[in-house]
């Protein structure tokens, strides 16, 4: 295929990338936290304090933002002091989303611990189902109050000598269907009084109202909670959350690769409806729109298997048009968080074991990185088979393109306003197949591979391979 143009101004920046984009979830299900993330510090498996040390490695390479827990149909089931305390006394209680035993042995001190060590902000979730406002308060109190409580006390008495300062809080998880299914004018007053308590103990927390996930026909609850919720001081994110699955993890045929793609289009629209509900509704106030919960869930992910599931490059080069996406509406997206980090559905990586290898998505993420924080340029295309955004930090600028094509190549003109010449520094990820992925026998079947080039006046040609997903990292000169 060729024809495709690409014009970028590297002299018209606008909005700022939030780092917060490129988060994560760490669930507590199937083993995305136990074995996933978690061993036990008597564990034969290298640990920090019981915190696998490759997967440190592996989120402190990513510079992990955010990393959100304890999931979220599980949050408005989770009662928090179940988690703290000798692990030997903690209880065995049952997560009934995830339909699996909870050990409690992985609680807010641990996860304020993995925190720490990758370097991220823990983002909480408050139990919205079956927890009390007295209980989120008290939460909220053992984590970040520095006073003399009972409460800082007994943080104190776990290790935590310094007050936590977790920012980030959500009140409830899905809560339209997961905290008992209630209206959105219902969850709008439960939502004012768990909010106003929180805002009252700890006025610098951010805290995050549970909108629509896309299912089920609550097209209208991000509407009909902000009507019924007027008070914009209480209210800085509202999340919002999309599945999707066309086909299985690698078998899947040419209209499942594509309607897949498609897809996006609809996440494009739930973007676009809830920035217009929150400008009407909140005109005095930058309400961020949350996406925390996304990605891909094929149907083999049920949670009898944990939501485990196989992981292609289709995934990977459907997780770079979606951070695309993202970027390009960084004016109104303040944080997203894939599913998972670890084990199950999307993950960044599967372990076995003492062994973990890297699926592709993870490469997508690590390939984004210089995004982070750098400010948006703006930029025109002519063609749909590609995904691009385009940002500018230190002088260099990162364009990134899905070929969001399952076997046609795209030949590229990259035009630079206001550029004499140039170096470009480019890393592509590819295999002969979109089915293709990674196993514990064959690591680097999907892996990123390297090359420059230079460039003399204000274009350059490329060609964008079928189903791949490229960097570029251009140095004007």
């Amino acid at each position: 295929m060729s024809g495709c143009r690409i014009e970028i101004w590297p002299d018209r920046p606008t909005a700022t990338v939030s780092p917060l984009i490129y988060g994560h979830n760490a669930e507590l299900v199937g083993r995305g936290v136990y074995e996933g993330i978690w061993v036990g510090p008597r564990s034969k498996i290298p640990n920090e304090g019981g915190l696998r040390l490759d997967v440190l490695a592996a989120l402190k390479q990513l510079r992990a933002p955010i990393l959100r827990w304890p999931g979220s149909c599980t949050i408005d089931g989770y009662h928090w002091r179940d988690g703290i305390g000798n692990p030997k006394d903690r209880p065995q209680t049952v997560s009934v989303w995830a339909r699996q035993v909870e050990p409690n042995t992985f609680g807010t001190d641990e996860f304020i611990r993995l925190c720490a060590a990758v370097g991220c902000e823990p983002y909480l979730g408050m139990n919205a189902g079956t927890g009390t406002i007295q209980e989120a308060l008290d939460w909220l109190e053992y984590c970040n109050f520095g006073g003399e409580s009972g409460l800082s006390h007994l943080r104190q008495s776990h290790g935590g000598a310094k007050p936590y300062g977790v920012r980030y809080w959500s009140v409830g998880g899905g809560c339209w269907q997961y905290a008992g299914r209630p209206s959105a004018a219902e969850y709008a007053r439960h939502f004012v009084k768990m909010a106003s308590f929180m805002r009252g103990l700890d006025p610098n927390v951010q805290i995050v109202a549970s909108g629509w996930d896309g299912e089920g026909g609550g097209e209208s609850w991000n509407h009909d909670f902000a009507s019924a919720m007027p008070h914009e001081d209480l209210i800085d994110h509202l999340s919002i959350h999309r599945y999707f699955s066309r086909g299985h993890g690698v078998e899947f045929d040419d209209d499942d690769y594509h309607g897949l793609f498609d897809d996006l289009r609809a996440l494009e629209r739930d973007i676009q409806q809830t920035e217009h509900v929150l400008r009407y509704f909140y005109p005095n106030k930058r309400v961020g729109i949350a996406v925390d919960e996304w990605g891909l869930r094929h149907p083999c992910a049920v949670p009898e298997n944990g939501l485990e599931q196989a992981n292609s490059l289709r995934d990977a080069v459907f997780a770079g048009a979606a951070l695309n996406l993202f970027n390009r509406y960084a004016h109104c997206i303040s944080m997203t968080n894939i599913v998972q980090a670890m084990n199950s559905l999307q993950c960044l990586a599967v372990t076995g074991g003492a062994r973990m290898h890297l699926t592709p998505t993870y490469h997508v993420y690590d390939m984004m990185r210089p995004h982070m924080g750098a400010r948006l340029l703006l930029h025109e295309m002519e063609s749909e088979a590609l995904s691009v955004s385009a940002t500018l930090q230190d002088h260099r600028i990162l364009l990134t393109v899905a070929n969001q094509t399952l076997d046609q190549d795209v030949e590229t003109r990259v035009e630079l306003a206001g550029v004499k010449q140039g170096h470009i520094i480019g890393r592509i990820l590819n295999a002969a197949s979109a089915r293709d992925g990674n196993s514990f026998e064959s690591p680097k079947t999907v892996s990123p591979k390297r090359f420059r080039f230079d460039f003399t006046g204000s274009e350059f040609a490329h060609t964008f391979p079928a189903h791949s997903f490229t960097a570029l990292t251009i140095t004007p000169e």
